[in-house]
């Protein structure tokens, strides 16, 4: 091999290495880079924050177009037909403690009621003998007394805390269901609530549907299960709020045969109801499922979304009825979704953080 061509390979050689140096050099900086930019994603600020106790996300205009946000305002929508709404049994056990409460205060007091003629009667035998030459000592006389005083003490602290029981029972559930402990009728709804007879169920209606009579009646029928409809009588209305939060609330009886704590039914008043009722209709598109709720993101600022549920007792060939939204709210038909795994991710983040 002669000179040149040895001179050939070394200035090949060398080229190469140098062309490797460069690679690993250039690689190096992308691969920084890179990290870099992970490590500003992790650290970026989240899209996710509270106002007035409600989480919002908040994207700016250039986020909303690259991630294919579109909303749309909601239209105007009359709804005849019979009105089909949703249910839950609940539990009544606090009531029934209440209810276990109440007769014992009321035993108490019986009690001291019946005893304290008797001492207010020996306390003025042992006072009429005191007098008449303390035929009687007066440390006899003294206890008579103190059991008298006792006796109208405990009669006057058991009627408070009867009076305070009630009120606290009205407070949680209705004076309704207040006055079936309060009076303990031998026979009607409680004593069968508390049997296990009957169970309590509650019962949502539209905010602007008419509020039932006291004789109304409604039939129940278990989600995904076909069995025939449970007739249930009203008893009250609710104080208590639905699991949705959407709608008014009443109270209604019904056999407990297929019904167990927790279930959720359909409810069909047994009137007709052929008037109409004013909402909107919201696009099916609009809808993310959570928790078993239907929820749509609303838009209130050009840039916040927040999160609110939707009635879905009324489905639609092309979305739900809903009565509590109005015409004209602007909320979001593409990208749902995503809004909902921002939180989630928010959720996480904090999560990691605690």
């Amino acid at each position: 091999m002669n000179k040149k061509a040895l001179w050939i390979i070394v200035v090949q050689v060398l080229l190469i290495v140098v062309l490797i140096w460069c690679v690993a050099i250039v690689g190096r900086d992308e691969y920084e880079s890179v990290q870099n930019d992970g490590d500003e994603t992790i650290e970026g600020p989240s899209r996710v924050s509270e106002q007035n106790g409600l989480q919002v996300v908040k994207l700016n205009a250039a986020t909303q177009k690259n991630s294919g946000i579109q909303v749309q305002p909601l239209q105007a929508y009359q709804y005849h037909g019979n009105i089909k709404v949703l249910g839950s049994v609940i539990s009544i056990q606090t009531l029934v403690d209440y209810n276990s409460q109440y007769q014992l205060l009321k035993s108490q007091l019986a009690l001291a009621e019946n005893m304290l003629p008797n001492h207010q009667l020996q306390y003025q035998r042992y006072k009429q003998l005191n007098e008449d030459d303390k035929n009687i000592s007066d440390k006899a006389l003294q206890e008579a007394q103190s059991v008298m005083i006792s006796d109208q003490t405990h009669i006057k602290t058991t009627q408070e805390q009867l009076r305070a029981l009630t009120d606290t029972i009205v407070a949680q559930w209705g004076k309704p269901l207040a006055t079936l402990i309060t009076q303990q009728p031998s026979q009607g709804p409680l004593n069968d609530l508390i049997k296990q007879k009957k169970v309590l169920v509650q019962v949502s209606f539209p905010l602007n549907y008419e509020a039932p009579a006291t004789d109304s009646v409604v039939y129940l029928t278990p989600i995904q299960d076909e069995v025939t409809p449970i007739r249930a009588e009203f008893v009250s209305q609710s104080i208590q709020t639905d699991i949705s939060n959407i709608g008014k609330t009443y109270f209604y009886s019904a056999p407990a045969d297929y019904l167990r704590v927790g279930m959720r039914v359909n409810v069909v008043p047994a009137e007709a109801s052929s008037k109409s009722l004013k909402g909107v209709l919201v696009p099916n598109q609009a809808i993310a499922w959570h928790g078993g709720i239907a929820w749509i993101y609303i838009k209130t600022q050009p840039d916040t979304f927040l999160r609110k549920p939707v009635a879905s007792d009324i489905e639609l060939e092309h979305g739900w009825f809903d009565t509590h939204l109005t015409p004209g709210t602007e909320v979001v038909t593409h990208g749902a979704q995503l809004l909902l795994s921002e939180e989630f991710k928010f959720q996480i983040k904090n999560e990691n953080e605690d």
